[in-house]
Order: C-alpha cells, then sequence, then structure tokens
C-alpha cells in the first residue's frame, strides 16, 4: 500500500473482502500478483459476504505466522483501530468497525495465546486492552480479551520464519514494515462516544460475523457481552487448553514400548478379543493422540526438516501419532504372519477385516487406512491361499473399504466420506499431511517481481485442510473405558522390518513369481 494514500484508506471503511481478488483480476492470477499484508488485514477487518470468507480469520490466524510475525499483525489491527477513531464516521458505524477489530483480536488470543508469549508483544496488547477498557463501549470486549490473556504458553517458535524477538529486532515493537507510528489509544478513545452510542449499541450484533466452529474457542464479541458471558469464554477457552495438556499427557503414556516379539500367545489373545472391543481401543488411542497437537502443529510439521522437528516439542505429537499408524500396519502384517497353517493366517486375517468394518463405523478413517495398509501390504496381500479360505461376504465388505480408502482420483471415495461425515470422526492423518506437503512445495510463499506479495492462494488450499481437521478436533468421541489388554497388546509388541515380514511371507506360502519389493509398502511412505 503506498504511503500517500495510506491516510485516506485508513479513514475509510474497511473493504470489502472481495478487494484482494480485484486486485488480481486487474493485475493478473493471483499466483502470479498475490497480495499484501495490508490487503489480508483488509478483509480480515471485514464482513465476511461468502462461505469462503467466513473461512477467512480462522485460516489467516493459524497460517499467517508463514509471512508476518505476531507483533507485526497486532501493529497493524491497533493502528487501524486507532485511525478508524479518527475518521469522520458516524458514531455506530465507527463503534461496528472498531468492535469486529476486536473481536478478530479476541480469537486470535483465544485460539493461539502463544503468540502473545514474547514479553514486548504481550505487553503491547495489555496497554492496549488496558486503554480501550475505560470506555464503556469496548469495555466487555477489552474484559473478554484480557480474560484470553491469563492463559500463559509458552511459544514453540521453531519452524516459523517469522517471529518476536529475532535477531536485529529493533526495541521499538511498534516500527514495523506494515504498520506505521501511532497514538496511544488512550488519547484516541475520547468523550464523543457518549451515552448516546451506548444506548444504540444493541443494534449492533457481531455474532453472525464469527465463522462456523470457531466460536467455542473464542466466545462472540456481540455487543449483548456482561461479565458473565466474558467469564463463560474464558471458561470455554481455558478449557479447550486443559484438554489440550490432559491429551498430551495422555499420548506421552501411549508411546510405542516395544518388549516382546509376537508368538502363539499374543495370537491367541488377539483373537479372543472382541472385535468391537479392539476397535474402541484404537479409537481411544487414535483419539488421544489426534487431539494432542493442533492443526498449527501439522503446518509446521511439513515444513520443517527431520532435525528440526525433533527440536519442536509440539511436534512430538505429530511424530507420535504416525508412528502409532506405521506401528498398527506392522501389527497387522506380524499377527497375519505369525502362523504356519493357512487356516490360522484367514482366521486372523478374517478378524482384522471385521475390525476394519467397525473401524469405519467409527468413523475412525486412521485406523482403518492402517489396518488396510497393513492386509493390502505385500507380504499379506500376496497370500492368496490364505485369502481363498475367508467367507467371501467378508472379502467384499473389505473390498468396499479398500475403494473407499482407494487412492483413484486423488483419493475422491474418502474425501466425500470425510466431508460427510458428520459427529465424531478422525481423519486419515496420511493423506491430510500429504496435501499440505503439496500445497508447501508447490507453491511459493511470496510472489510478484519484488517477492513482497503474499501467494494467498497457497494459504486458502491448506487452509482447507486445516479447517478439517480443526473442526473435528472440536466433536469428542463419548466416553470410551479404556482396554488394557489390547492396549498393551498393540503398544509393546515390538515388530520385525519389513524384509523380514516379506522373508516370512515367502516362507509360509512360496511362490514363483517375482515381486517389486520397493511397492510393498508404499502407502505408509506415502
Amino acid at each position: 500500500m503506498e504511503d500517500e494514500n495510506d491516510d485516506a484508506h485508513s479513514c475509510s471503511r474497511p473493504a470489502s473482502s472481495d478487494q484482494p481478488k480485484e486486485k488480481q483480476s486487474d493485475s493478473g492470477s493471483s499466483t502470479d500478483t498475490g497480495v499484501t499484508f495490508d490487503e489480508l488485514v483488509d478483509q480480515l477487518a471485514s464482513l465476511p459476504m461468502s462461505k469462503q470468507d467466513s473461512k477467512f480469520i480462522s485460516i489467516f490466524l493459524c497460517l499467517y505466522r508463514k509471512f508476518a510475525a505476531p507483533s507485526t499483525l497486532l501493529n497493524c489491527l491497533i493502528t487501524r483501530f486507532d485511525k478508524t477513531e479518527q475518521c469522520d464516521l458516524p458514531q455506530l458505524t465507527r463503534a461496528f468497525e472498531q468492535l469486529r477489530l476486536l473481536q478478530v483480536i479476541a480469537q486470535w488470543a483465544a485460539e493461539y495465546p502463544g503468540d502473545f508469549a514474547y514479553p514486548k508483544t504481550r505487553r503491547r496488547l495489555v496497554e492496549f486492552v488496558d486503554a480501550i477498557e475505560k470506555n464503556h463501549v469496548y469495555m466487555f470486549a477489552a474484559k473478554e480479551i484480557s480474560l484470553h490473556l491469563e492463559n500463559h504458553v509458552e511459544d514453540d517458535d521453531v519452524g516459523w520464519p517469522f517471529s518476536d524477538g529475532n535477531d536485529g529486532e529493533t526495541d521499538n515493537t511498534e516500527s514495523t514494515p506494515h504498520t506505521p507510528s501511532h497514538s496511544s489509544p488512550t488519547t484516541l478513545l475520547n468523550t464523543s462516544f457518549s451515552d448516546n452510542v451506548i444506548h444504540n449499541i444493541s443494534s449492533l450484533d457481531l455474532s453472525d460475523d464469527v465463522p462456523t466452529g470457531s466460536s467455542r474457542d473464542s466466545g462472540t464479541l456481540s455487543n449483548t457481552s456482561s461479565t458473565e458471558k466474558s467469564g463463560s469464554t474464558m471458561t470455554q477457552s481455558s478449557y479447550a487448553l486443559l484438554a489440550l495438556e490432559k491429551a498430551q499427557r495422555e499420548a506421552m503414556s501411549l508411546e510405542l514400548t516395544p518388549r516382546y516379539l509376537l508368538n502363539k500367545f499374543q495370537w491367541r489373545q488377539f483373537m479372543e478379543i472382541p472385535d468391537d472391543d479392539f476397535a474402541r481401543e484404537l479409537t481411544r488411542i487414535d483419539w488421544i493422540m489426534f487431539t494432542s497437537f493442533r492443526p498449527r502443529d501439522l503446518v509446521r510439521h511439513v515444513s520443517l526438516s527431520g532435525p528440526d522437528k525433533e527440536k519442536a516439542k509440539s511436534l512430538q505429537n505429530v511424530n507420535r501419532m504416525i508412528q502409532e499408524f506405521n506401528h498398527l500396519a506392522f501389527f497387522v502384517a506380524s499377527i497375519v504372519l505369525l502362523r504356519d497353517k493357512a487356516k490360522h493366517r484367514a482366521r486372523a486375517m478374517e478378524k482384522f477385516m471385521n475390525i476394519a468394518l467397525k473401524l469405519r463405523r467409527q468413523n475412525n478413517y486412521n485406523s482403518l487406512g492402517a489396518v488396510i495398509a497393513g492386509i493390502n501390504g505385500t507380504p499379506v496381500q500376496r497370500l492368496s491361499q490364505t485369502r481363498d479360505l475367508i467367507p467371501l461376504s467378508v472379502q467384499k465388505e473389505f473390498m468396499r473399504l479398500v475403494i473407499l480408502m482407494g487412492t483413484q482420483k486423488s483419493h475422491f471415495a474418502y474425501r466425500l466420506a470425510w466431508e460427510n461425515s458428520f459427529g465424531e470422526r478422525i481423519p486419515f492423518l496420511p493423506l491430510h499431511r500429504r496435501d499440505l506437503v503439496s500445497a508447501e512445495e508447490g507453491n511459493k510463499t511470496f510472489v510478484g517481481s519484488n517477492k513482497d506479495r503474499i501467494n494467498w492462494k497457497k494459504f486458502e488450499i491448506m487452509g482447507d485442510v486445516i479447517l478439517g481437521i480443526q473442526s473435528s478436533q472440536r466433536t469428542s468421541y463419548s466416553y470410551i473405558q479404556r482396554n488394557e489388554e489390547v492396549q498393551r497388546l498393540v503398544l509393546d509388541a515390538k515388530m520385525r522390518d519389513e524384509e523380514d515380514l516379506y522373508a516370512r511371507s515367502m516362507a509360509v506360502e512360496p511362490s514363483a513369481g517375482a515381486v517389486d519389493k520397493s511397492k510393498m509398502w508404499g502407502w505408509l511412505r506415502a
């Protein structure tokens, strides 16, 4: 945004959500020209005009650290708030736009309190909140933000290209590339906002502006707020953090602890466990691991190299779920291949096929994918003598699941099922992670001749993945009783490697045909 147009722009109403698109249509495609940071903030402060617009705030707040530091965004929002106060606009219009900005800040503080962990950034927001809290129009919104700031969270900056406190940062946090110097909000919130505004403010209901599904974490900043409502919102955001910490503690207790190689005793133990009990425990374990990390962690996971992933504490939770997926697939193959006789292998394979059906009914696509990967991996898939002993009805049901999780048309069947799975659900994590990898590696973050414009199309693609994960994490499963027997059977098993499994497969059912070993576990490597 040009400097000479800055003042004129700042005193106008926030641009419509279509502004970045109009810019693109004048200059070319979004991939070529991108949008500026100021244009994104315009859209952040604008009312959503479409379904895609309603997703914008959640996507932006989750991903903005790929192209801006928290202090940059905070200063930009505060500057916009101050300049709106100075604009020659009707009082109600001015209040509406400022409350909209406060709503964004409240959602930001509720969902990502770690962004305010850096002392200067936190102090900047605290001072701003203290100033606006003195005005009757903003006091409830300020109280809500203050309650969110009580949630102290350590910020794990590893993997973000833009962070507060980087070397070379100036002491003046108010000076940023996107934000001009500004006055204290204390001087801007003058007495012109009189009781007349307060009496008429009830018509400003911002509750419809909150993107679907985000209100549980962030609350809403409608002008019907009250002390009780702020307290309730604080409880909701605090509860989300407590639930995350609880899931992380429980996930640590579910670390793989390989103690023994599988034998006939474990095989018989597995065969005696009811299919429902086994599937429910897999879902319980998956749900704990799935809720132990935030979608942001998944974004960083695909952006970092192996060594850097080890440095980020929060990424341990993502790694743990990936390891458990691979472990379960190997467990399935190992149990099936354990016995010498085909009839015993067939019984185990049939049982896993039935468990897969139970997992599908529970909308646990992650464990479902792992079980299918184990059965359809080359060491087990090639066991034609074993499969011939499985009832055709069971094989047909299993084939439907294979088609559901198949790669045809870019996993079209699974994507359709995922979008139409309501209530509790756990995603097939390898595919969603692959989608993020494709968006990250296939698109540049900055475009334009000077590489100073943001390729927002990239973040829209990543955002669609993130929103699906966020939504599913907010709908928890009903209480599932822990099954110690299943947990220990799966987690304590020591797995053989791919070569050993293939050698075992060849030993129980020799074959004259050559097999491409590089494709044995293609699904797991994807």
